[in-house]
């Protein structure tokens, strides 16, 4: 098992580790044996709050419900907020520690059994983005909270029994959540309006925040979702359809060189000619040129 971290308890945390004796019988029994608790806690803005593993034998979650903390694994690192759910398989290396001045308030638990990854395949884990961004949950944080008092119990292999199957509610919860998430972000990312809005503003200059906007993500989660589409950031892309829609203007015009840079956004033609370059190789002139001939 992973030792949790021995962040000192304050007067509203809690923190429970099972006994060996204990982690054994959960690990035979028929009722546990697919998926039991190893320690489950509640810290209350837990300044200083750090923990890194190079390697770790169990499975974690951690649900923020208050306050900001940072991750970093080998596949992503970045801030997790209130209302954020992290979820660290099984010998994901990983490094987590509490905002200093806004310090995280979390519920976590670590748990193991011959059917915890299904539990986390289940749960839509992405290694790229181990974050699930459920919001504030009410149900959610007191099914965590009834694991933990059933298993501050510590010898009693009944509630400890009692506990391995609320835990199982509680992640198939989470699983459900999981599903109404990307449900909603489907609809909200919707590619073919996102590059409609874009060709109808070829004219402009649209930033990372308006094009995330269109769709209320944030930059970074539009970002994401973004390049795996199309493989292109959204800013890429962007300039990739002005180059493409210039080229063609050159193609079917006699556009002279400053109508086409101010149809795709650019007052200075000659921003516009070295940045035309920059994506063909050659300068406007010259396509038009290679294309005419």
């Amino acid at each position: 098992m992973s030792k949790p971290s021995n962040w000192p308890l304050s007067r509203d945390s809690e923190r429970m580790v099972s006994p060996v004796v204990i982690r054994q019988q959960l690990q035979q029994h028929p009722l546990t044996q697919d998926c039991y608790p190893l320690a489950v806690g509640r810290y209350e803005k837990a300044l200083f709050h750090e923990m890194s593993r190079n390697r770790h034998d169990d499975n974690i979650l951690i649900y923020c419900f208050s306050g900001k903390g940072f991750l970093r694994t080998n596949h992503w690192s970045g801030e997790v907020q209130s209302g954020e759910l992290v979820l660290l398989p099984k010998g994901v290396s990983h490094r987590y520690w509490a905002n200093a001045d806004d310090p995280w308030s979390i519920y976590w638990c670590h748990f193991s059994g011959h059917q915890a990854q299904e539990y986390v395949f289940n749960m839509d884990y992405k290694k790229t983005y181990p974050i699930l961004k459920i919001g504030q949950s009410p149900l959610l944080m007191a099914q965590f909270s009834s694991v933990l008092a059933e298993s501050s119990t510590g010898y009693n292999i009944p509630a400890m029994v009692y506990a391995a199957n609320m835990l199982k509610q509680l992640l198939a919860y989470i699983g459900k959540l999981a599903q109404q998430v990307n449900t909603t972000e489907r609809q909200q990312f919707n590619l073919d309006i996102l590059q409609a809005y874009m060709l109808q503003n070829l004219n402009k200059s649209i930033d990372l925040d308006a094009l995330a906007m269109q769709v209320n993500l944030s930059k970074f989660h539009f970002s994401k979702k973004y390049k795996e589409a199309t493989g292109f950031s959204p800013v890429q892309h962007f300039l990739k359809m002005k180059v493409e829609y210039a080229s063609y203007l050159l193609e079917t015009s006699e556009l002279a060189i400053q109508g086409i840079a101010s149809r795709v956004g650019y007052d200075d033609s000659l921003y516009f000619s070295r940045l035309f370059r920059k994506h063909t190789g050659l300068s406007p002139s010259d396509y038009r040129k290679q294309k005419h001939t």
